[in-house]
C-alpha cells in the first residue's frame, strides 16, 4: 500500500466533502479491512478446509477476487490504518488538524460499523472474513438497491458468483451435520449463516443510521434572541 498515494486520496475527501460518498466509502473501508484479515488466513488449513469444503478452482477465484478487489480499494479510498494514522497525529499540524475535523464522519461511521460487528458476533464464531465482506456488498447492492458511488469495478465485482460458491458448500455442510446429528437440515445453523446475518444487520443498521453535523452548535441567531 502506498502511504502517499492514500494521503492524496485524504486531500481529495477534504476539497471535496460528500457526506454519502463517505458513508459509502467508510462502508468499503470495512470491506477493505476484511479482505485483509482474510489473507492472513491460510484457507487450506486443514481445519478450515473441514470447515468449508471447497475445491482448488475455487480457492483459486476467490484469492484472484480478494487480492483484486484489496488492491483496488487501496488506491480508491481512504483505508483504516491512513485513518486512524490520521487521528492519532491530529495534534501535531494544523494541516492533521484541518484534516482530521473533514474526517470526522468517516471517523463516526468507522466506530459505528464497527461496535455492530463486535455486538453481534458470537464468542467462538468461526469468523469468514472474506463472506462478510462480499456479503456486505451483496446486501448493500441487491438487497438494498443501493449504488457504490464512483466505484463502478465494485458494481460490477463478481459478488453473486462468489457468494454462490459458499451457498453450494453450505447446502453441503448443512446436509453432514444433518446426517451426522440426525436433525432436520432446516434446524442447522453454520458458521456460513452466521456471516450473513451478521451481513444483512450490519448493512439494515448502517443504512438507518444518520451523521448528525454540528448537533452541539447553537445558532448565532438564537443567542441574538435569547440576549
Amino acid at each position: 500500500m502506498d502511504k502517499n498515494e492514500q494521503l492524496k486520496l485524504v486531500f481529495n475527501h477534504c476539497n471535496s466533502f460528500n457526506l454519502k460518498k463517505i458513508k459509502v466509502d467508510t462502508l468499503l473501508l470495512i470491506i477493505h479491512a476484511l479482505l485483509c484479515d482474510y489473507e492472513k488466513i491460510d484457507i487450506k488449513d486443514k481445519t478450515k478446509k473441514d470447515t468449508l469444503p471447497i475445491n482448488s478452482y475455487e480457492i483459486e477465484f476467490i484469492n484472484k477476487s480478494v487480492h483484486d478487489l484489496k488492491c483496488y480499494l487501496e488506491n480508491n479510498i481512504v483505508v483504516s490504518e491512513t485513518l486512524l494514522y490520521i487521528f492519532k497525529n491530529k495534534n501535531q499540524s494544523p494541516i492533521f488538524s484541518k484534516i482530521s475535523k473533514n474526517l470526522e464522519p468517516m471517523r463516526v461511521y468507522y466506530q459505528y460499523l464497527t461496535s455492530l460487528f463486535s455486538t453481534k458476533i458470537t464468542k467462538g464464531t468461526y469468523f469468514i472474513p472474506e463472506l462478510l465482506a462480499f456479503s456486505l456488498i451483496h446486501y448493500f447492492k441487491k438487497e438494498y438497491q443501493k449504488s457504490f458511488i464512483g466505484h463502478s469495478v465494485i458494481e460490477n465485482f463478481p459478488t453473486e458468483k462468489l457468494l454462490n460458491i459458499y451457498n453450494k458448500n453450505n447446502i453441503e455442510i448443512k446436509k453432514h451435520i444433518s446426517k451426522t446429528e440426525q436433525i432436520n437440515s432446516w434446524r442447522v445453523k453454520t458458521n456460513l449463516d452466521e456471516m450473513y446475518d451478521l451481513s444483512e444487520f450490519m448493512v439494515k443498521k448502517y443504512l438507518e443510521y444518520t451523521y448528525k453535523i454540528n448537533d452541539k452548535r447553537v445558532s448565532k441567531i438564537r443567542v441574538k434572541r435569547k440576549k
